[in-house]
C-alpha cells in the first residue's frame, strides 16, 4: 500500500512538472494534494515588502471563504503567508507568531472551518517576491511523511509555474512576422525559389 502511494505521489509529481498551463498546473498539484489526505491548499505570490502585492496563483478553499477572506483584508494580516517572517525553509502554521488580534480571529475562523494543522513551502521569484504553496489540513498535524511529499510537489510547481511565466514572456517579446513575410515563408512552403 504504501510503495502504491510513492508512486502515485512520483507520477502526480510528473503530471505537475509537465503542465501545459497555469490552469493545468493547478489542476496537477491539486490532484497530488489530494491524494495525500484531506487537505486544502493555497499558492500565490507575496511581495517582500508591500502586503498590497499579493496574487493568487490557484486554491482549493471554497469561493465563499476566499471572498470573507478578501473582505476582511485578511491577504494583508494572514501571518501564514508573511514574508518577513519566514525564511525560505519549509514551516508548520502552528510556528507562526501573533501579533495581532485580527490574527488570531484569522486563525479562529479557519479553525472553525475544521482545518486542524497547516504546512507552508516558500520559493524565491525574485529578489522582491516569493511563492509561497500552503497546504491545510483536517489531520491534527501533517506528518513528516506527508511534509516531504508537500515539499517535492511544491518544487515542481514552482519550477514548473516559473517555466510558464519564462515562456510566456519569452513569446510576448516575440516579434510577430509581417504578412509579407508570411507569403514568402508560405511560398517557400510550396517549393517556389528565391527568384520567385
Amino acid at each position: 500500500m504504501m510503495a502504491r502511494l510513492h508512486t502515485d505521489i512520483f507520477d502526480l509529481a510528473a503530471d505537475i512538472r509537465a503542465a501545459p498551463d497555469q490552469q493545468g498546473l493547478v489542476a496537477a498539484f491539486g490532484a497530488l494534494i489530494a491524494r495525500l489526505g484531506p487537505h486544502a491548499f493555497s499558492t500565490g505570490v507575496v511581495h517582500r515588502t508591500d502586503p498590497a502585492q499579493r496574487q493568487l496563483i490557484g486554491t482549493t478553499y471554497s469561493d465563499d471563504w476566499m471572498t470573507h477572506y478578501v473582505t476582511q483584508n485578511y491577504h494583508r494580516i494572514d501571518p501564514v503567508i508573511d514574508p518577513l517572517r519566514h525564511s525560505l525553509h519549509p514551516y508548520d502554521w502552528k510556528d507562526v507568531r501573533i501579533t495581532d488580534p485580527r490574527q488570531d480571529t484569522l486563525l479562529c475562523e479557519f479553525a472553525e472551518m475544521g482545518f486542524r494543522s497547516g504546512h507552508a513551502v516558500p520559493f524565491q521569484v525574485t529578489a522582491g517576491t516569493l511563492m509561497l504553496v500552503s497546504i491545510a489540513s483536517h489531520e491534527p498535524h501533517i506528518d513528516t511523511r506527508q511534509q516531504m511529499a508537500i515539499q517535492l510537489a511544491a518544487s515542481q510547481f514552482h519550477y514548473r509555474y516559473c517555466q510558464l511565466a519564462h515562456d510566456h514572456h519569452a513569446q510576448a517579446g516575440k516579434p510577430g512576422l509581417t504578412a509579407r513575410e508570411r507569403e514568402c515563408l508560405s511560398g517557400v512552403a510550396q517549393g517556389k525559389d528565391t527568384a520567385d
